[in-house]
């Protein structure tokens, strides 16, 4: 695990590449290297996970010496590859296995990596570049073409380092505002600034200064049918692969289900924790304090879990910082609370930490997927089943067939007029901006309809969320929150064989007789019979954000907001904002702190780049 750095074409400034390395250099504490030529320059900062030795240092050039690679991430099959390949290597690093394996078949070799990576390869006979990031994205990687020059980075305040000014990118500005989504695009909230998309790579020609864009795996349904016994070999396989390492290794956990899971699974691999610390956060706040489920947890599983209380004081203390790291706006006070475990050293002497990210969002586990499900069925003229599903569910769910159909419609009408959110609730923010929203809502509905072969609307949802929005952007910033400390998240529900095997799922096996995941729930209580957690309904872990947001950071918010200098370059409608703030904080009804995040969001962006 690295951070990562290249310029390509002549440079007039040998430094910028170490400018760009230092900038990141919290990414990678262990040591940085750089490789130069007259057409290119490499650099890395070094997070030694395997192979701690020398050996492991990049950039590494492969045998040949024609190869040279700069690489952030893990192949966890990386030992089967040196297997099939019959690669020798002077290290036991992942790193060396990927180049040897490159230089064995080229980029056919891509499709084979099992892992979280982002990488660049430069082919000095050729003088061609090939910059890759893993399927789901959970690596970063990012770009900008100036001046005939090149530049790739780990973040985007790498490039920052050695190019100072940039201009906010209105565009992806006022789409985030529209459709409170970001992480869909190549584009980033720097105007120029770009990241390689997930699944995709990069093959750049360091003569001509041009590119090709290639696209190695999607996500479609392939309509293969497997059971629950060959979804728990995929739990069990990805849980061992992404163990491996050479260093301590954590578990950041939950009481929740995805969680319990990952705890109950690696109990019976390991027979017993064999040494990995698990840390959780909690909020103490009355309705929002989980600490209780983790101390039970920790009794059922024999396993000690370490607890971090967060505060309000805690978010106001750390805002800018974590803003800082993540160089983009992130999602709420969860991120705060992840990056403060990490901070506050809760992960001691671990280098990886396994979290049990994805769960939802790969087999239809939030409650918004249901509408979309039932007009699936309706669209199928399934009457009798439709009438037993809304029943099942509205048990279920303790609601009235009218607090239902409510949802219900404004669900699928919001996505249809392009208004929908990431969560699955329609925006009404409209008077609060200055300019028109439908247009990019619509814009944004079509590039996921159009980009998603299956014809479901269930599959459509689930493809906008794991693709397009709300997984990118919780992988952006886990990845963020880890690294500003030196630390590695992995993620073993994400595992891409287990995503495909969900996605592959019919309507009925994600969704069923009222329930959310049924299939995915069904293999755990089957298996692990006597759990309480595994057994029970799903457990929704609200965040006190909302509530902090109307009294303990009121003030702080309100003075961030209510600045004259911010108005977003003309965007926001301060006097209406304004007003909106204050009713916000006395109507018990008006809940939306979402819109609110993404204005202190905003606040911070524009105020570090001078509004």
């Amino acid at each position: 695990m690295c951070g990562i750095a290249s310029i390509f074409g002549n440079s007039p400034n040998v430094n910028n590449i170490q400018l760009m390395i230092k900038s990141i250099s919290h990414r990678g504490p262990d040591g940085e290297g750089f490789f130069e030529s007259d057409l290119i320059q490499m650099g890395s900062c070094r997070l030694s996970i395997f192979d701690l030795s020398d050996k492991g240092k990049m950039p590494m050039h492969d045998r040949s010496k024609r190869y040279t690679i700069v690489y952030n991430g893990e192949i966890y099959n990386f030992k089967d590859l040196k297997k099939k390949y019959n690669l020798s290597t002077f290290s036991n690093s992942d790193t060396e296995v990927l180049l040897e394996m490159f230089s064995k078949i080229g980029e056919k070799c891509f499709i084979e990596l099992n892992g979280i990576f982002a990488f660049i390869i430069y082919d000095k006979f050729l003088n061609k570049a090939y910059c890759v990031r893993d399927r789901l994205g959970v690596k970063p990687l990012y770009y900008l073409n100036k001046d005939k020059l090149f530049y790739f980075c780990s973040e985007i305040k790498g490039i920052k380092s050695v190019l100072k000014d940039f201009s906010i990118n209105k565009d992806i500005v006022k789409s985030y505002l529209s459709n409170s989504f970001y992480d869909f695009s190549k584009n980033t909230f720097y105007e120029d600034i770009c990241q390689v998309k997930q699944g995709t790579y990069m093959v750049f020609d360091v003569i001509k200064n041009s590119y090709e864009e290639k696209q190695y795996w999607n996500l479609e349904s392939k309509k293969k049918e497997h059971d629950a016994k060959y979804l728990d070999g995929l739990f069990i396989n990805s849980l061992k692969l992404q163990q491996q390492s050479d260093t301590k290794v954590g578990l950041n956990v939950s009481s929740g289900l995805d969680s319990n899971m990952m705890i109950a699974y690696l109990n019976e691999i390991n027979d017993g924790q064999k040494n990995i610390i698990a840390n959780s956060y909690f909020y103490s706040d009355k309705g929002f304090d989980h600490s209780k489920d983790l101390d039970e947890m920790s009794t059922i599983y024999n396993w000690k879990i370490n607890k971090l209380e967060i505060t309000h004081k805690d978010i106001i203390n750390n805002f800018d910082e974590v803003a800082y790291f993540q160089d983009e706006p992130f999602p709420g006070i969860n991120t705060i609370s992840k990056h403060l475990l990490v901070k506050k050293n809760y992960f001691k002497d671990c280098k990886v930490i396994l979290e049990g990210q994805g769960g939802d969002d790969i087999a239809a586990g939030y409650k918004y997927y249901y509408p979309f499900y039932i007009l699936d069925k309706l669209r199928k003229f399934k009457i009798i089943d439709t009438y037993k599903e809304i029943l099942n569910f509205n048990i279920n769910e303790n609601l009235s067939f009218k607090d239902f159909l409510k949802f219900t419609i404004n669900s699928i009408k919001g996505f249809y007029s392009g208004g929908v959110s990431a969560d699955g609730t329609v925006s009404n923010m409209n008077n609060l901006l200055n300019f028109e929203t439908q247009e990019s809502r619509l814009k944004y509905r079509d590039e996921i309809l159009n980009n998603c072969k299956d014809k479901t609307l269930l599959k459509k949802i689930m493809y906008r969320d794991i693709i397009h929005c709300k997984l990118p952007r919780i992988l952006r910033s886990v990845d963020r929150a880890s690294m500003a400390y030196g630390k590695e998240i992995r993620v073993p529900i994400l595992d891409h064989n287990i995503v495909e095997y969900f996605y592959d799922l019919d309507e009925d096996q994600l969704i069923n007789n009222g329930t959310l995941r049924p299939h995915y729930r069904n293999l755990f209580t089957n298996k692990f019979k006597k759990n309480k957690f595994i057994t029970k309904s799903k457990i929704y872990m609200p965040d006190p954000q909302t509530k902090w947001l109307k009294t303990s950071l009121y003030s702080w918010m309100y003075d961030k907001l209510s600045s004259s200098q911010f108005d977003l370059n003309g965007l926001l409608n301060k006097k209406n904002l304004l007003i909106y703030l204050e009713e916000f904080k006395k109507n018990d009804s008006i809940n939306n702190s979402n819109f609110i995040w993404q204005l202190l969001n905003l606040e911070y962006l524009y105020r570090q780049n001078k509004y």
